[in-house]
């Protein structure tokens, strides 16, 4: 009878679930634990890189706004700054869509800038919202200087296919003047949209104009990166 207790004894042992029997043998209780662990360390990790991004954006915004602010600090005329809300997949680089509008003192042909330089003027403007042509497109025209020659010019973007880098060129530059790579253009403050001494960019080159031979053409590097245009300033008031 004792014999028959101890075999029920060891057939009810033997049908315990294998989960069961691991937690009474070493190495399967401490693999199952060391599974948990990576599993919880894995979702620690995980957890520890979005933060890391979220704060590396973050930092990045704030690097963005500090020199925004500093250009609106510098600024001797009203404006505000304004979020880009929006692009036209059509016209990439010609128009962006930012979040202010009438109620916030703007108006139709206002000038635009990033925190590097000139980027446009806006061209409509609701309630809440206003389009900014970009210097980009040819329908941008801007009254501009050479700084240290003063030489005046009219900047410009130039027209090419959808997909290449944005680019501008100073036209009607007298073509006795020596231009040299490097040098800052300017707005010249003439034609009642832009004040005068804003940063436009750099010249690249310079070319006489083969059709009038008058004149010279100047590439111009702009001063602003208009693929990573985020947050704008917009001079609501001239005087």
């Amino acid at each position: 009878m004792a014999l028959s207790g101890k075999l029920r004894m060891i057939f009810v042992q033997l049908c315990t679930p294998f989960v069961k029997l691991g937690d009474y043998i070493p190495v399967v209780h401490s693999r199952r634990v060391l599974a948990s662990e990576n599993d919880r360390l894995r979702a620690e990790k995980a957890d520890l890189v979005r933060q890391n991004q979220s704060l590396s954006e973050q930092g990045r915004e704030n690097l963005r706004l500090q020199q925004l602010l500093a250009l609106k600090q510098h600024l001797i005329v009203s404006n505000v700054a304004a979020r880009v809300i929006g692009r036209d997949a059509s016209n990439w680089w010609r128009t962006i869509q930012i979040d202010r509008g009438t109620r916030d003192g703007v108006r139709e042909n206002c000038a635009v800038l990033s925190a590097y330089g000139l980027i446009g003027k806006t061209i409509s403007v609701t309630k809440g919202e206003a389009r900014v042509l970009l210097l980009v497109d040819p329908n941008c025209k801007v009254s501009a200087l050479i700084q240290d020659s003063r030489t005046p010019g009219i900047v410009a973007g130039v027209d090419e296919k959808f997909g290449t880098s944005p680019r501008c060129q100073m036209t009607f530059v007298d073509r006795a003047v020596a231009v040299k790579p490097g040098e800052t253009i300017v707005t010249s403050g003439l034609g009642g949209v832009f004040p005068k001494g804003i940063l436009i960019g750099t010249v690249v080159k310079a070319q006489i104009n083969q059709q009038s031979g008058m004149f010279q053409d100047i590439e111009v590097k702009p001063a602003s990166d208009f693929r990573r245009l985020e947050e704008v300033i917009v001079i609501v008031n001239r005087e």
